[in-house]
């Protein structure tokens, strides 16, 4: 099997907790040495509190390190050169957080300094050697980019469906309740135009009445005329 190949980027990577004192629970230091005294110092510094899943990044001794942490108490540490980009530091420690729970449970959270080295030490060692050769780490990273916007895409084409949807059902809506309403007004329509027909009518009968009525006192009249000339 072909020696690995280092790139000098990543050097250092371990797990810790605070109870008291910082305890290094496991660690793994990549073709370097590491002082895990020096990585104690620094976790118990009194400004070191840290909200669960938040990044924290600071130059120490011209390397740069960056740090997690998570709901257990549990701190994940990475190592590396100050040149070394922050999103791939970041992946990293996502990465290192997810299979390191994964593999030591619920042990982590009581473990003693340095207990999990020999159960973690070659899942430490692979996950350094992955992201101390940067040009595949940039590759995985630009796929992953590539993925995510593309997810953005659709979620962007989903929401607007979704609004678009919404919006149809608004104008059915009140395609609705105006058919709704059009029914009503027809309706009234009908009723006035029936109201109306009735009106008419009896104006006409009375206009009729009224005409006969004239036309029979005037036929009487007439009558009476003719009957006193016969006399």
């Amino acid at each position: 099997m072909a020696a690995p190949q280092y790139y000098g980027n990543v050097h250092f990577l371990g797990v810790a907790r605070i109870a008291g004192t910082g305890i290094v629970i496991a660690s793994h230091s990549y073709n370097t040495e590491t002082d895990l005294n020096g990585v104690r110092q620094v976790l118990e510094q009194p400004n070191m509190s840290m909200a669960p899943g938040k990044h924290y990044s600071f130059n120490v001794a011209q390397l740069a390190w960056h740090l997690i942490a998570d709901d257990m108490g549990l701190i994940y540490i990475l190592i590396c050169k100050t040149s070394y980009p922050q999103r791939c530091a970041h992946t990293c420690l996502e990465e290192l957080q997810r299979t390191f729970v994964a593999k030591a449970g619920d042990k982590a959270r009581t473990a003693k300094d340095r207990s999990l080295d020999k159960a973690c030490g070659s899942l430490l060692q692979k996950i350094c050697q992955k992201y101390d050769n940067l040009n595949e780490i940039d590759k995985l990273a630009s796929v992953s980019l590539k993925v995510e916007s593309v997810k953005l895409v659709m979620q962007d084409n989903v929401d607007m469906a979704l609004q678009n949807c919404v919006k149809l059902e608004s104008i059915e809506k009140a395609a609705e309740e105006l058919q709704q309403q059009a029914g009503v007004f027809k309706r009234n329509a009908h009723e006035l135009k029936k109201r109306m027909w009735w009106k008419n009518l009896k104006m006409k009968l009375i206009v009729g009445g009224v005409i006969l009525v004239i036309l029979g006192i005037i036929a009487g009249i007439i009558a009476y005329m003719v009957d006193q000339n016969k006399k």
